[in-house]
């Protein structure tokens, strides 16, 4: 009996956790598609430049990007696109097509992790190379998202907030 009890408690802790787990995520879209939903949901691109043997890379994957509050600032503010610095995988950027490989190259990436935000048309607006933790993260989201960057440093947007 009291192995039952023990499945059940587990089964009502992890099932939830693992639907939460689930909905907390946002799925990146191709390069094109975040250039056409952009201007109609008047949201901006963010663009998470990785590669897959980055173990900063892999951190922002499984900790960051499925963190509650960096969630909501992303489906807020933004469209989400993904790069592999390594991948020959065609993208189409305004008509013009490369390799995610050629795409980051133009971008001028130096470093993985890197963080590109775009405005709704495709221009860098900013960037921001290296891992952040979920706290950091989510509020430069917030900030660039909300164009709080227009009007004030991060460092007075983190006083004000």
């Amino acid at each position: 009996m009291k192995k039952l009890s023990l499945i059940f408690v587990l089964l009502l802790v992890i099932i939830p956790a693992k639907i939460y787990a689930q909905s907390a995520q946002v799925t990146p879209v191709s390069l094109e598609e975040a250039l056409k939903m952009a201007p109609e949901q008047e949201k901006k691109i963010l663009v998470d430049v990785y590669a897959a043997w980055c173990p900063y890379c892999q951190r922002m994957h499984s900790e960051v990007y499925v963190d509650s509050d960096v969630v909501n600032a992303i489906n807020e503010y933004f469209i989400l696109v993904r790069i592999n610095v390594e991948s020959d995988e065609m993208v189409n950027f305004h008509g013009n097509e490369m390799t995610e490989s050629e795409f980051a190259q133009a971008l001028q990436n130096r470093n993985v992790p890197t963080t590109y935000f775009l405005n709704h048309e495709g221009s860098i607006i900013g960037t921001q190379p290296g891992y952040l933790d979920e706290g950091i993260f989510s509020q430069l989201l917030s900030f660039v998202g909300s164009d709080a960057f227009l009007s004030q440093t991060f460092d007075e947007y983190r006083e004000n907030r």
